[in-house]
């Protein structure tokens, strides 16, 4: 009840903030005066107002955006998941029950929610599965649920802040994938959206951080191993596909995990870490060395396909991949697509995350000469 996500607290909270700026305006003739007490209550008065006003506009961004999934996620308060999620020595393939139970889409996705401790990384925390319809219709055909062998794998990655389910709403992205399979512009496909952010308040970049948390291992083996438990995905390689942090974690995983992945689309990302604060000065200079995207390609070749979108007016993520695109040269992957007078928010990036997928879909991927045209 009065979720952080839910209209409902929206509407409660415009609601109040109306509420009691009509009641001051009615009342503001009681609290007329130049007594410390009449000066204070109108002071109250006022500040309760701007508050309520900040909160619900603030609750109106956020369930645009989905930004935090909780109010723990906003205050940094840890939920201890722990507690309640899945062991990887507990986890058992699908069932029957359970692809009957599963939430469905309108398109005919199913949609399957889980809370896993990671095999290697020991991080407990969200990820959901989703099975395009037609990948839906292989799990249902039988007593024993199969995917078959015709799918491809698409780990999608949100920002910071953020949470998975923003690529099921505000991005869109598992409808985008409704309607390409729909019209045989890409495979059925699988979407694994875990939780990137899963250390309360800290940004961690994606990275495997000494003393913090394994988040790099849990966004790669542990995703795997729980695949592959879960609903028996088999050793094809995957592609990755982020938004602005989730951006940078989408190339950075590809590019340090090429036996798990083979291509990756960012829309809005960078190419180097953007450590926020909780990070000391000398972990960031070991860990900008460690995850030196150039420094990775240079040291040989790579066969990851990579898909940038961006916006000149985005000028911290376009300033990023331009330094990258001038350090690397021309001889990598690499397909650019600019995004005209779009700013750094999901109402810009939804409609490319089509773009993305259409190029995914593509059998032949041209090369970029790595210059901005």
């Amino acid at each position: 009840m009065l979720g952080i996500l839910d209209l409902s607290t929206e509407i409660v909270f415009w609601v109040l903030t109306a509420l009691v700026f009509l009641g001051a305006v009615y009342f503001w003739h009681h609290l007329s005066g130049n007594k410390f007490t009449r000066v204070f209550a109108r002071m109250t008065v006022l500040l309760v107002v701007q508050i309520l006003a900040i909160a619900s506009l603030g609750l109106t961004i956020n369930r645009n955006n989905d930004f935090f999934a909780t109010w723990g996620d906003l205050f940094g308060v840890n939920n201890n998941l722990s507690k309640v999620a899945i062991s990887p020595a507990t986890l058992s393939s699908i069932s029957q029950a359970e692809v009957n139970s599963a939430e469905k889409t309108k398109g005919g996705s199913l949609i399957f929610k889980r809370i896993i401790t990671g095999a290697e990384s020991g991080v407990s925390d969200y990820v959901y599965l989703i099975t395009s319809p037609r990948v839906s219709q292989e799990l249902r055909k039988s007593i024993s649920p199969s995917i078959g062998s015709n799918y491809q794998v698409i780990e999608f990655l949100h920002g910071f802040p953020g949470v998975p389910q923003t690529w099921i709403g505000t991005m869109d992205g598992i409808g985008a994938i409704e309607k390409l399979e729909s019209a045989g512009k890409i495979p059925p496909t699988i979407s694994i959206i875990p939780a990137i952010n899963v250390v309360r308040g800290l940004d961690t970049e994606c990275l495997n951080i000494p003393g913090t948390s394994q988040v790099e291992t849990w966004l790669t083996s542990d995703m795997k191993t729980f695949a592959q438990s879960f609903i028996g995905i088999d050793d094809r390689k995957w592609t990755t596909f982020g938004y602005s942090t989730g951006g940078w974690c989408a190339a950075m995983l590809g590019l340090r995990h090429l036996d798990q992945y083979q291509s990756g689309v960012s829309i809005a990302g960078y190419f180097q870490p953007n450590f926020s604060a909780g990070i000391n000065k000398r972990e960031r200079t070991i860990l900008t060395s460690e995850y030196d995207l150039t420094k990775i390609l240079n040291a040989g070749s790579s066969n990851f396909k990579m898909l940038m979108i961006y916006s000149r007016r985005d000028k911290f993520s376009f300033d990023s991949m331009s330094k990258y695109l001038a350090a690397i040269g021309n001889s990598y992957d690499i397909k650019l697509v600019e995004m005209p007078n779009a700013g750094h928010n999901t109402k810009s990036w939804k409609p490319f995350v089509s773009t993305g997928l259409d190029w995914l879909g593509l059998s032949a991927i041209p090369s970029a000469s790595g210059s901005l045209k």
